[in-house]
C-alpha cells in the first residue's frame, strides 16, 4: 500500500484547488532552527516525540487515535516498511491552517487565536508551535494528509492536502522559507487511491532513525503515562490495542484507595497528588519506573523524578517502591499567564523562583512519606520477626550459646533496616550461615580426617561446602543487580555525571567491565601520575578540565583505561571524542617525562567515553579512534545491558547448580 501510494502521488501532483498555488505551502524559519527544536530535544526519544503528535490529535477534538510503531526488529531506514502513523477522526485543516499556522514554526496559537480551548471545549496543550517538529527527532522525512471537517466553498465538497517535509532539505536551507512538498491538494473524490478521504489528520513518518528493536510492552506503559485524558473520550490505539494506565500494586497508599490530597505550593498556586509505595522494587528494565509524575493540563510536564532528594534521607531506600503524581495546573494556567515548562513540553523550568519553591515542596512531600514508608516497614518487619519460619528459629537455637547470643543481637540490630521481609529472612540466613563456618572449619577438619575410600561420605562434605559457596556467590550477584539497577534508573533520569553516577560508578568500576579495577577516581593525570610512581611532575597550565578524568581504572593484562563519563542523557559531539583521545595522549606525553621506565607498568593506555549515544558528527571519528585502540565510546544502554547479560547468566548457573548439589 505505501509503495502504491507514493507511486500514485508521483503522477498525480497538482493542485485542483481554484486559485490555490503550491508555492504558498512554505516553512518559515531561521538557520538551524528545525535541527535544534525537533532533531536535538527528541532524538532517540520516539516515545515523547509520538506523544507530541498525540497531543496535537487531543487540540484537533478527535476521539480517537490510531498509532502504528514498528516492534519486534531493529529500525532500518531504508527499508520502506519501517514507518510510524499517526491517524486521528479530528477536525483536520484547511489550506490557509497550514499556511498560516501549521508551518509557522513557533507560533503560539492561543495567543495568536486568543482562546485557550479548542472548538470542542478541550483546554489546548500544544503553546510553543514546535510539536509538529518532534517527528524529525525519529525520522527524516514527515508527511502530512488532512480533511478539514467542513466542505471548500469553492470545490464544494471536502479536500484532501496531502504533503510532506524533508528534514535533509531544511537543514540545507538558511534564512529563507523552505517550501513543503505538496503531493496533492483538492477534493477528495478525486484524490490518489489509498489516501485518507475522512476528515482527520494522519501523520507518517518515514525514513526512521536507525534504532535498536522496541519492546512492545515498555512502549506501550511509556506511551500511556504520559497522559491523564486517555478513555472513552479520547481513545488511543497503539498498533491495535488501547492505550491503558499501568495497573500498579500498592501496599501504601496516601489518600488510602483512590482519589487525591489537596495543598498548596506557597508562591505559586494549588496542587494535587497521590503518593503510594508498591510491595516490591519497581522493575526498571521492565519499563516500571519509580518516582513522581507531574502532570499539567491533563500531559506529563515532567517525567518521573523524585525531586532531587539527597542522601541521608529516612527511608531512602524507599525511593526503588516509590510512585505517586502531581497535578499542577498553574504551570501553564492560560494565555497570558506564565508557562513554567520547558521548551520540550515534558520537563518543568526548575531554575525559575517558582520552579525552586516546587522543588523544595515537592522534597518535603518526599521525605515525609519515606519517613512514614519506613515506620509502616519497620512494624511489617517486627510483626515477620515473630512469625520467623521454624527453620531459621531451630538453626539459631542449634547454635553454641556464644554463637546465638550473637545472632540474636543480629537480629535485634537489623530489624529495622530498609529491606524486604523475605529479604531480611534471606540475609539472617546467609549471616547464619556465616555463623556456622565455624561449621565449614568443622566440614574441613572432616574432609582431612575422612577416609578417602568412604566416597559417599567425601561427596557430601564436598557438596555442603560448594552449596555454601554458591549460596554466597549468589548473594553477591544479587547485591550487584541492585547496583546495576541503580545505575539504570540514573541514567534515564538523566543523573548528573558528578557527585551521582560518578560516585556510584567510584564504588562499583565493575559496572563499567568485569574485569576492571579502580585504581583512582576523578584527578589531574600529573596529580594521579605522581601519586602513581611518586615522580614530581613539571606543572603545565591547562585550560580547565583539560587533564582531568573521571576514573583510572586497571585491567587484568596491565592495560590502564581513562574513563569519561557524561550525565545519563548526554549526546557526545566530535568535541567529546576529541577530549576523550587528548586524555590518552596526554597521559602517554607525561609517562615520556618519568625516566625510570621499569617503573610504568602497563603495557597499553586506551580512553573511554560513556554517554548516552553519539551525535552524527562523531560518528567517523569515534568509529575511527576505536579501529585503532585508542578510544572507545559505549553507550550507557548497552554498558548496563552487557552488565545485566553477564550477572543474569551467572545467577541462572549458580541457582541451578545450587539446586543440582541440594
Amino acid at each position: 500500500m505505501v509503495k502504491r501510494r507514493a507511486a500514485v502521488a508521483s503522477k498525480q501532483q497538482k493542485v485542483l484547488l481554484p486559485g490555490r498555488d503550491p508555492k504558498e505551502l512554505v516553512l518559515t524559519y531561521a538557520g538551524n532552527i528545525i535541527k535544534h527544536l525537533g532533531v536535538q530535544m527528541y532524538a532517540g526519544r520516539p516515545v515523547p516525540a509520538i506523544a507530541e503528535l498525540i497531543s496535537n490529535s487531543w487540540d484537533a477534538d478527535a476521539k480517537t487515535v490510531d498509532v502504528r510503531v514498528p516492534m519486534g526488529e531493529p529500525w532500518d531506514p531504508r527499508n520502506p516498511e519501517h514507518i510510524i502513523q499517526v491517524v486521528d477522526d479530528g477536525n483536520g485543516m484547511t489550506w490557509d491552517m497550514i499556511r498560516d499556522a501549521y508551518l509557522d514554526v513557533g507560533r503560539d496559537k492561543r495567543e495568536a487565536d486568543n482562546t485557550d480551548k479548542s472548538p470542542g471545549g478541550r483546554l489546548l496543550q500544544g503553546r510553543k508551535g514546535i510539536g509538529k517538529l518532534a517527528g524529525f527527532g525519529v525520522a527524516d522525512v514527515l508527511e502530512v494528509q488532512t480533511v478539514y471537517k467542513d466542505s471548500d466553498r469553492a470545490v464544494r465538497e471536502k479536500t484532501l492536502i496531502w504533503f510532506k517535509l524533508d528534514l535533509l532539505k531544511l537543514k540545507a536551507i538558511e534564512r529563507r522559507p523552505a517550501p513543503a512538498d505538496v503531493i496533492f491538494a483538492g477534493p477528495i473524490s478525486k484524490a490518489p487511491r489509498g489516501t485518507r478521504t475522512r476528515k482527520g489528520t494522519t501523520i507518517i513518518l518515514r525514513k526512521l532513525h536507525a534504532r535498536k528493536a522496541q519492546n512492545a510492552d515498555l512502549f506501550h506503559h511509556s506511551m500511556a503515562e504520559r497522559f491523564l485524558f486517555i478513555g472513552p473520550k479520547f481513545r488511543v490505539r497503539l498498533n491495535n490495542e488501547d492505550l491503558r494506565p499501568e495497573d500498579i500494586q500498592l501496599q501504601w497508599r496516601w489518600p488510602k484507595k483512590k482519589g487525591w490530597i489537596k495543598d498548596e505550593v506557597p508562591g505559586c498556586g494549588p496542587v494535587q497528588y497521590w503518593i503510594g509505595f508498591t510491595p516490591t522494587p519497581r522493575k526498571q528494565n521492565e519499563g516500571q519506573l519509580s518516582g513522581i509524575l507531574i502532570y499539567t493540563r491533563k500531559k506529563i510536564s515532567q517525567e518521573a523524578m523524585v525531586f532531587d532528594i539527597s542522601g541521608g534521607v529516612t527511608g531512602q531506600h524507599g525511593l526503588r517502591y516509590l510512585v505517586g503524581m502531581v497535578r499542577a495546573e498553574w504551570l501553564d494556567a492560560g494565555i497570558h499567564e506564565t508557562d513554567f515548562i520547558a521548551t520540550p513540553r515534558d520537563s518543568i523550568a526548575w531554575e525559575s523562583p517558582q520552579g525552586v519553591a516546587f522543588k523544595e515542596w515537592g522534597q518535603q512531600l518526599v521525605k515525609k512519606h519515606l519517613a512514614e514508608w519506613a515506620k509502616l516497614r519497620a512494624k511489617l518487619r517486627e510483626k515477620h520477626i515473630k512469625e520467623m519460619s521454624p527453620a531459621i528459629a531451630a538453626r539459631i537455637s542449634q547454635l553454641a550459646p556464644s554463637y546465638r547470643d550473637v545472632a540474636l543481637q543480629f537480629v535485634d540490630k537489623f530489624k529495622s533496616l530498609e529491606m524486604e521481609p523475605g529479604e531480611f529472612e534471606d540475609i539472617l540466613s546467609w549471616f547464619l550461615d556465616a555463623l556456622e563456618n565455624a561449621t565449614l572449619r568443622s566440614i574441613l577438619q572432616k574432609l582431612r580426617d575422612s577416609d578417602v575410600r568412604d566416597l559417599g561420605e567425601l561427596d557430601d562434605l564436598l557438596s555442603k561446602m560448594e552449596i555454601r559457596t554458591a549460596v554466597t556467590l549468589l548473594q553477591i550477584i544479587e547485591s550487584n543487580l541492585a547496583a546495576i539497577e541503580t545505575l539504570e534508573r540514573m541514567h534515564h533520569q538523566d543523573a548528573k555525571e558528578r557527585g551521582v553516577l560518578s560516585k556510584h560508578l567510584e564504588g562499583n568500576p565493575w559496572l563499567i567491565d568485569t574485569t576492571w579495577m579502580l585504581n583512582k577516581a576523578e584527578g589531574r593525570v600529573a596529580t594521579w601520575i605522581e601519586s602513581e610512581f611518586g615522580k614530581k611532575m613539571k606543572r603545565k597550565k591547562r585550560s580547565g578540565d583539560d587533564d582531568r578524568a573521571d576514573f583510572f581504572c586497571v585491567a587484568v593484562g596491565g592495560t590502564l583505561h581513562i574513563v569519561e563519563i557524561k550525565r545519563g542523557a548526554f549526546v557526545a559531539k566530535l568535541a567529546d571524542i576529541v577530549q576523550a583521545n587528548k586524555y590518552r595522549d596526554y597521559v602517554l606525553k607525561r609517562f615520556e617525562e618519568i625516566t625510570d621506565r621499569k617503573a610504568i607498568k602497563y603495557s597499553q593506555v586506551q580512553s573511554h567515553l560513556i554517554a548516552a549515544r553519539l551525535h552524527e558528527d562523531a560518528i567517523s571519528t569515534a568509529e575511527s579512534l576505536e579501529n585503532t585502540g585508542k578510544v572507545f565510546f559505549t553507550p550507557w544502554d548497552d554498558l548496563i545491558e552487557r552488565a545485566k547479560h553477564s550477572h543474569h547468566q551467572f545467577r541462572d548457573a549458580l541457582q541451578k547448580r545450587a539446586s543440582e548439589i541440594a
